[in-house]
């Protein structure tokens, strides 16, 4: 039986798409424009026969992996996997408002601080040094900045608004019509803080894939998810019969204020 494998032709569009995306992937910035630039000239070249891309130039990924310098793309998968993984735990936190891991040193409501300020030293130390910016800001990048922006205040301000009934055990003390708010706020803090986090995934891959600034969307993602599992945390775990609702209040947003802060300066940074 012939058994002899065909290799899948590409349209030099098809070619280049391919390979640019493998090349910003696993290139540094400079290196991974110029490498496209020069497989441009090559697929593009008229001599060339569209049907024999993949034949004579190599698979468009495999082209790219032998551009790589591996010592530095292995050092990125790993600043890559932990960067990832946070945003993981953040959007498990918000949507189901638990953890399985516990620290004798600390209450569990500082997790999602912890994995914002890993996130934010760890992504401005790479992309700072590591990372470039492209052309003028994208207005994508600005929409996306400003919707992010918009749903976390929503959401701080439902808090606010709803704080001392925002117990899941303690609702049915209250009237219809403020269990009906309270439960409102709960789903949005869910939605709220697990879309963040994906939005946050895709700043990330797009910081290191075309523009660096889009790390801004990573840092501020990043900082709505750690602000909710923040909140989520705390009224999972206090108990009311000591507090006043102002006392809540008070004490959540003395430390929230100084969060979103530091995430919002940490978006400028990166926006720089």
């Amino acid at each position: 039986m012939d058994r002899t494998k065909t290799k899948k032709t590409l349209t030099r569009e098809q070619y280049l798409k391919k390979f640019s995306r493998a090349a910003r992937w696993r290139l540094p910035p400079q290196e991974s424009e110029e490498a496209i630039a020069d497989y441009r000239e090559l697929v593009f070249q008229a001599e060339r026969d569209e049907s024999k891309l993949v034949e004579e130039l190599g698979e468009p990924v495999q082209a790219a992996h032998l551009l790589t310098d591996v010592k530095t793309y292995r050092r990125w998968l790993k600043i890559f996997a932990v960067l990832a993984f946070g945003l993981f735990l953040l959007a498990k936190w918000a949507w189901m408002g638990m953890t399985s891991i516990q620290f004798s040193f600390a209450e569990e409501w500082w997790y999602p601080v912890w994995v914002m300020v890993v996130g934010l030293v760890l992504s401005l130390y790479w992309f700072r040094r590591h990372g470039q910016k492209n052309g003028p800001l994208s207005k994508r990048l600005v929409l996306a900045l400003a919707v992010v922006l918009i749903a976390g205040c929503g959401v701080m301000y439902g808090i606010w608004d709803v704080t001392g009934a925002l117990i899941y055990e303690q609702v049915s003390v209250n009237t219809w019509q403020y269990r009906q708010q309270v439960y409102l706020v709960i789903t949005a803090m869910m939605y709220v803080g697990t879309l963040s986090a994906l939005a946050a995934f895709a700043g990330l891959v797009l910081a290191k894939c075309y523009d660096r600034r889009w790390l801004a969307l990573y840092i501020l993602g990043v900082t709505v998810a750690a602000m909710i599992g923040f909140v989520t945390f705390n009224f999972k775990g206090i108990n009311l019969d000591y507090p006043t609702a102002d006392m809540i209040r008070s004490y959540l947003f003395a430390r929230l204020i100084p969060i979103g802060a530091a995430g919002l300066i940490g978006t400028g940074v990166a926006l720089c």
